[in-house]
């Protein structure tokens, strides 16, 4: 897509005027362009916007009405002697009054026909850090990104509110607005919330991930009838295929069975890639000088959670030792933090690594 040509259609998705059809392959060219330049042509955009609203002139009601007048009478001059043709001007000098009052209302008020609505504020998100980061977005929603994630937050004056995923995994921890439905995009499919917590996780090209921790969720294609949504429950997940626009739903407990399976799944695909020595098997995982940012990577996949560290010069320390895989959660978390002098709290399926020290400041 050429830069006008893209240009064009950012402004016209900035103004709702960019039609559904579009919405695929303008995204997919969004998420290729920098960040940097694309918020410098959203800049450019609302500035535009703002110029054309306060180029519109108010006219100056004494003058156009002693126009209107001036016309009138160059064609039929009033004659003072009559009392019915006094009287007659006097109305058409007060219908002239009237339709330089309603030319001026219009012209306020209507313009070109943008100004009937505020122009959105978009807001740009992104993670360039090796590890989970949290931000507050202004609707007093958290935002939990994941490395190399970007999302656009659009937000109006009325409260209405959407997110333009464009890669990487998130986490929302969505602050209730009845009046205002929190939306995300991801390509052509949608998640639509009211107050909740959910992650959208795009796992390849193809395949889609959304889960929900807390609350409920629908999912489907943009402008799906209600009837064709799939709508989830806390611990449950649907897998959406891109390619084939189909939609897997499982359960909480369908999840529960398979945990194990799924992990070793994870595992397969993480370890590899990993700098340091892990190696694991069906009863236990064994680590030699690996980094904690590694380390916890391997115990989101081993117990399907999501970790933030709030404080990350935990990350660099390093570990050596084996891990049960039997062992409860909050046993390895309570041992982890003995050793590296931090706290934890889990909520939803969500740690939060910190520091003590920086705990005892906050306080």
């Amino acid at each position: 897509m050429e830069e006008q040509s893209f240009k064009y259609q950012l402004a016209q998705y900035i103004r709702n005027r960019l039609e559904a059809q579009y919405y695929e392959a303008f995204f997919d060219e969004m998420a290729k362009i920098d960040s940097v330049i694309l918020e410098n042509w959203v800049n450019e955009i609302l500035e535009e916007d703002e110029r054309r609203e306060t180029d519109i002139q108010i006219p100056d009601l004494y003058l156009l009405h002693k126009e209107v007048l001036n016309n009138i009478y160059s064609l039929d001059p009033p004659k003072s002697r009559q009392p019915k043709t006094i009287h007659y001007w006097a109305w058409a000098s007060c219908a002239a009054i009237l339709l330089c009052v309603f030319a001026a209302f219009y012209l306020m008020h209507k313009g070109d026909g943008r100004h009937t609505k505020s122009t959105p504020s978009v807001f740009w998100y992104e993670n360039t850090q090796a590890y989970a980061i949290d931000t507050w977005l202004p609707d007093s929603s958290i935002a939990i990104l994941y490395p190399n994630s970007r999302i656009a937050f659009t937000y109006e004056k009325s409260g209405k509110r959407a997110v333009q995923q464009l890669c990487g995994k998130v986490i929302y921890k969505v602050h209730k607005n009845q009046k205002a439905p929190f939306q995300v995009h991801y390509k052509s499919w949608v998640t639509t919330a009211l107050g909740t917590i959910f992650s959208v996780d795009p796992m390849t090209d193809e395949r889609l991930l959304i889960k929900l921790m807390e609350g409920k969720i629908s999912v489907g294609k943009e402008r799906q009838n209600a009837s064709q949504l799939v709508y989830l429950r806390p611990g449950e997940e649907v897998l959406v295929s891109l390619r084939s626009r189909q939609m897997l739903k499982s359960s909480g407990d369908d999840l529960a069975q398979s945990m194990g399976a799924r992990a070793n799944k994870k595992l397969r695909a993480l370890i590899p890639r990993l700098s340091s020595s892990v190696e694991w098997t069906n009863q236990s995982v064994s680590f030699s000088q690996t980094k904690n940012i590694q380390l916890l990577q391997v115990i989101e996949s081993l117990y399907d959670v999501s970790i933030v560290c709030d404080s990350p010069g935990l990350l660099g320390n390093s570990f050596t030792g084996s891990l049960n895989r039997k062992e409860p959660l909050e046993k390895f978390l309570t041992n982890f933090c003995q050793l590296n002098g931090c706290t934890f709290n889990i909520d939803n399926g969500i740690i939060h690594l910190s520091d003590v020290n920086r705990k005892e400041v906050s306080k």
